[in-house]
C-alpha cells in the first residue's frame, strides 16, 4: 500500500539531516510544492546565531532553544534518566553536533540488504549518494588542533590525518540549512516553516493527507514524510495511531565509556573540540563485526564552566542491544520515554570491554601525560554500566524491512513516509550525519 508518486503537495516534518535534504532535492520539480515544518526556530543561513557557525559544538547545543532540554532516556539498566541531546530548530542536530563526518563501511549497507532485505540501499547504491551529497567537508588544519587531537595523533597513527568535518575551510560550520536548504529558499515551491511542532499525521483511513500542529493549525498535503529522527519519528507515528508492528523498537546507539583529564592548561572554549578520532578493531564477533567496530573520541573540553576538563570516549560502533521509544503521553509537547538498553545483549560486553583497554593504551603514552593528569574512573562491570553513555546516533525505530519498505513508505499505509536515521534497520560505524544525508539522497533517487 506504501507505494507512491511525489506529486503534489507534500509536507516534511523535521528540518534536519534528512528533511533538509528532501526539502531542497524534491523542489527542484517543478510539479512538487514542498512545506518544510520545523519545531524550533527557522533563519536563513546569513543569520546563523555564532555559536552555530562557530568551531565549539559545546556552544552550539548550549544555545537556548536549539536542543530538546526535556528529552531524557536511560542508556543503561539500572541508571537514572538525563538528557538526551538532540538538535532543534532549522538544520536540526546537524547544527549543533561535533561535525564529524564518516561514512561507515561498505559492509554496514550490504547487511541492510542481505540481513534484513533491503534490496536497493547497499553499498553499490549508496555509495555515489555520499559522493554526490552538497555536505562541504574539510579536515581541520593542524594549527586549529588541540592538545588531546595532538595527542590521540601521536598515541594512535590512524587518527594522524585527521578526520572530515562539516565545515568550510575557514571553519564556519556548514549544516543542511547551509548547504541544501539556502540555494532553495528562493524557489516558489518550497516553504519553510518554523516553530512548527507536529502533533499527528491526519489519515483519511490508511492514507495520509496532512498533518496537525500541535497549536491545532492543519497542513493539507498528498504524500507526508517524517524526518524528525529516531526519538521523535516513531512519537509522531505512535501519536497519529499508525498500528504498523515495530513502531518505536529497535532502538539502539553507539554506547560509550568517558574518561576525563585534568588538563594543565585550560582548554580555549571557543576553539574546536574534536579534531580527529580513531578507528580501532576489536575482532571479535562474526564476519567484519570486528573491524573498525571501536572509536576513540578525544576532546579539548566537555563544559563552559570546566575549562581544565577534557574527556576521551571509549565507543562501541558495533551493538546488538535493542531498547524502545514509547509515549510518555498523546500530548505532542511531551517527549517519550526512551531506553535504550545498552548492552543488555551480552556480545557487546567483550568489544566494550576492549574499547576501554584502547582508551588506557592510548592514555599510556607520554603525549597524553603531557596534556594532563587522568582522573578517577570506575571499569568494573557496575562502573562500566553506570557511566555508560552514548553517542546521540539514535537509529532504527522506524527500520526498513519492518516499519518502512525500501522506499521509505510506512507498511500498511499510503503517501506517508519516514526517511532520516530511524529507518537505519541496523546504525553503521559512522558518526550519524553523513549517512543519514546520504539516506535522504538515495529516496530522492528513488522516487
Amino acid at each position: 500500500m506504501s507505494a507512491w508518486r511525489p506529486l503534489g503537495r507534500v509536507v516534511v516534518v523535521g528540518a534536519g539531516s534528512a528533511g533538509c535534504v528532501l526539502a531542497a532535492r524534491l523542489s527542484e520539480r517543478d510539479d512538487v510544492h514542498v512545506t518544510l515544518l520545523e519545531a524550533g526556530p527557522d533563519h536563513r543561513s546569513a543569520d546563523t546565531p555564532p555559536e552555530i557557525a562557530g568551531a565549539s559544538f559545546v556552544a552550539a547545543k548550549d544555545l537556548p532553544g536549539r536542543s530538546w532540554l526535556d528529552l531524557l532516556a536511560t542508556r543503561a539498566a539500572g541508571q537514572d534518566p538525563r538528557v538526551y541531546t538532540r538538535g532543534r530548530g532549522i538544520g536540526g542536530s546537524s547544527a549543533i553536533n561535533a561535525m564529524v563526518a564518516l561514512p561507515g563501511l561498505p559492509a554496514d549497507y550490504d547487511e541492510w540488504v542481505s540481513r534484513f532485505g533491503c534490496t536497493g540501499w547497499g553499498w553499490d547504491d549508496l555509495r555515489p549518494c555520499f559522493e554526490q551529497s552538497a555536505l562541504v567537508l574539510h579536515r581541520a588544519p593542524r594549527g586549529e588542533w588541540g592538545e588531546m587531537s595532538m595527542a590521540m595523533a601521536a598515541a594512535v597513527p590512524r587518527a594522524a590525518e585527521g578526520v572530515l568535518l562539516t565545515r568550510t575551510a575557514d571553519g564556519r560550520r556548514s549544516s543542511v540549512n547551509d548547504c541544501y536548504l539556502e540555494p532553495a529558499r528562493g524557489r516558489h515551491n518550497l516553504t519553510v516553516i518554523g516553530d512548527a511542532l507536529v502533533d499527528r499525521v491526519l489519515l483519511d483511513g490508511r492514507r495520509a493527507v496532512g498533518v496537525l500542529l500541535a497549536d491545532g493549525r492543519q497542513i493539507p498535503a498528498d504524500t507526508v514524510i517524517v524526518a524528525a529522527g529516531a526519538i521523535h519519528s516513531p512519537a509522531v507515528l505512535l501519536r497519529s495511531g499508525v498500528d504498523t508492528p515495530g513502531v518505536g523498537d529497535n532502538l539502539h546507539d553507539h554506547p560509550s565509556f568517558p574518561i576525563a583529564l585534568r588538563r594543565h592548561r585550560p582548554a580555549a572554549l571557543d576553539a574546536l573540540p574534536i579534531a580527529t578520532v580513531a578507528m580501532l578493531s576489536s575482532e571479535m564477533g562474526e564476519g567484519s563485526d570486528g573491524v573498525d567496530d571501536l572509536q576513540l573520541l578525544p576532546m579539548e573540553h566537555v563544559d563552559p564552566s570546566m575549562p581544565d576538563l577534557a574527556m576521551v570516549m571509549a565507543a562501541l560502533m558495533r551493538s546488538h542491544s535493542r531498547g524502545t521509544v514509547r509515549l510518555a503521553s498523546s500530548d505532542p509537547t511531551i517527549d517519550p520515554t526512551v531506553e535504550f538498553d545498552m548492552l543488555s545483549d551480552g556480545r557487546d560486553v567483550a568489544p566494550m570491554t576492549a574499547a576501554i583497554d584502547a582508551v588506557e593504551q592510548a592514555l599510556a603514552h607520554p603525549a597524553f601525560a603531557a596534556v594532563g593528569e587522568v582522573l578517577p574512573y570506575d571499569r568494573s562491570p557496575d562502573g562500566v554500566r553506570a557511566a555508560l553513555g552514548d553517542y546521540v546516533h539514535a537509529a532504527g525505530t522506524c527500520a526498513m524491512g519492518t516499519v518502512v519498505d525500501t522506499r521509505c513508505g510506512v507498511i500498511g499505509y499510503e503517501a506517508l513516509l519516514v526517511c532520516d536515521a530511524s529507518v537505519m534497520p541496523q546504525v553503521p560505524r559512522a558518526n550519524t550525519h553523513w549517512p543519514t544525508v546520504a539516506v535522504a539522497e538515495r529516496l530522492v533517487q528513488l522516487i
